[in-house]
């Protein structure tokens, strides 16, 4: 589950609440769209009926069926959360910048960016001879060192060298 952020205070008089993250708020849920509150520990979905941002730290969302503002008062202080897919490309955004270093044929480069398809995330690796597309899958990665912004993975024979 991905934090929006968390609930601080009720909106209206029609059952609205205030949800807020001092880092930005991502996107704004889509009507009918679960979103989970953490009440107690768990993660319970609600589902939205409106939500519009105040600004971008701030988004307002009411849910279906809790149309008043005591219906939702017990809410204020508990996460907010979801598990939208689109939350991972801003995640895979992150390694731009770092190195890429295949173990298997010593291939070494820089991720320039990061493409988000359906399914696959694909790294643009700059390297002296060009750009070399790599995929960025959990099989092929053995290690990722934050601190040195390293990436060290074990890719198919004859993958770095498609440009040659």
């Amino acid at each position: 589950m991905k934090t929006i952020g968390r609930i601080t205070k009720t909106y209206g008089f029609e059952g609205a609440v205030v949800v807020r993250n001092e880092n930005g708020i991502g996107r704004e849920p889509e009507q009918g769209e679960p979103v989970f509150v953490v009440i107690d520990g768990i993660p319970v979905p609600f589902f939205t009926r409106e939500a519009f941002s105040q600004s971008r730290e701030t988004l307002v969302i009411s849910f279906d069926d809790y149309l008043t503002v005591e219906s939702v008062s017990g809410l204020k202080g508990c996460e907010v959360g979801t598990n939208q897919e689109e939350d991972s490309q801003n995640e895979a955004g992150v390694l731009t910048g770092y190195t890429l270093i295949d173990k298997k044929s010593n291939f070494t480069g820089v991720i320039t960016d990061v493409i988000q398809n359906p399914g696959q995330t694909i790294a643009i690796v700059t390297t002296s001879s060009g750009d070399v597309l790599v995929p960025v899958h959990p099989d092929l990665i053995i290690a990722v060192d934050d601190k040195r912004k390293i990436i060290e993975m074990l890719l198919p024979s004859g993958l770095t060298g498609i440009n040659d």
